[in-house]
């Protein structure tokens, strides 16, 4: 009598789906490196994308908005500003894509290691590493687009960091005001020129973006390891292959809901008083 063999599942993989998915996330890191600066400039705003010369220009710009006195930025921070808020954005929205594309290349990943019955541990062991790299990509696509998010809707604070990249004995001085502005209205004892009312009131928006965003992926994380504890408990013992990858899933997931959890307690309390982390700013935490 002739053995029927049927075909392994194992023989089974969805090699242009991971190959078409792969080819468009690797293109569309390369565009999270060059695209924004060069889609975010126009004009005579195109000399922005030399990141020398926005650092200057924002010195400058700074500088000149301080001894303004006013709370609404002058024209040549605002031109930096623009910028920057369109950098922002192309950067959230190239992201955004690419997460959607990690998804995706991640589920596929998943079902073809959970369907796949046949011997082999090097493809296994493959499947897993192409598995925990994707998720990697795909946390930090995550977080690129919560900042560019950030970024966009709160940019003067957001590009207050490049300060720190500046060299120049006027910024020195005008840090020191503001340190001091801060101290004094910190302690109440002065109450805060506009400049700086512009700058706190940016800074508070920069926060609340992050708190508002923490919630449903922390929530996200959260359910994610319900269902993979759940999972797992469902699972039989002696699926071990299985259980390994469920268990390091689960885990992760858990340690992200709480990650999330407290970047919403500590941007929270950030808002809610904002001096000593501008303080801490000004300080040299750039």
């Amino acid at each position: 009598m002739r053995r029927l063999i049927s075909p392994s599942r194992s023989a089974v993989f969805p090699t242009r789906a991971v190959a078409v998915l792969t080819a468009l996330a690797g293109a569309l890191f390369a565009a999270l490196v060059f695209a924004p600066r060069m889609l975010a400039t126009r004009g005579r705003d195109s000399d922005l994308a030399d990141r020398h010369t926005l650092v200057n220009d924002l010195c400058d710009a700074f500088i000149e908005y301080w001894r303004s006195g006013k709370e609404q930025p002058s024209p040549g921070l605002e031109r930096v500003i623009d910028y920057w808020f369109r950098y922002n954005v192309v950067k959230g929205v190239i992201a955004s894509i690419l997460l959607m594309v990690l998804v995706a290349l991640g589920s596929l990943l998943w079902k073809t290691f959970l369907r796949d019955g046949g011997p082999g541990r090097v493809r296994k062991v493959a499947l897993v590493s192409a598995g925990v790299s994707v998720v990697g990509f795909a946390l930090f696509a995550l977080w690129t687009a919560v900042a560019s998010l950030q970024g966009a809707a709160a940019p003067f604070a957001s590009i207050l960091p490049l300060l720190g990249g500046a060299s120049n004995g006027a910024l020195a001085d005008t840090v020191d005001q503001i340190k001091q502005q801060l101290t004094d209205s910190t302690g109440g004892s002065e109450q805060a020129r506009p400049a700086l009312e512009g700058i706190v009131s940016d800074y508070v928006r920069f926060h609340v973006v992050r708190e508002i965003a923490a919630v449903p992926i922390a929530f996200v994380f959260t359910g994610a390891s319900v269902m993979l504890w759940n999972k797992l408990a469902r699972r039989g013992s002696n699926d071990r292959r299985t259980r390994r990858v469920l268990v390091s899933f689960a885990a992760s997931s858990t340690v992200l809901s709480l990650f999330f959890i407290l970047i919403f307690l500590v941007n929270r309390a950030t808002a809610t008083d904002p001096n000593p982390g501008l303080l801490n700013l000004f300080n040299g935490s750039w």
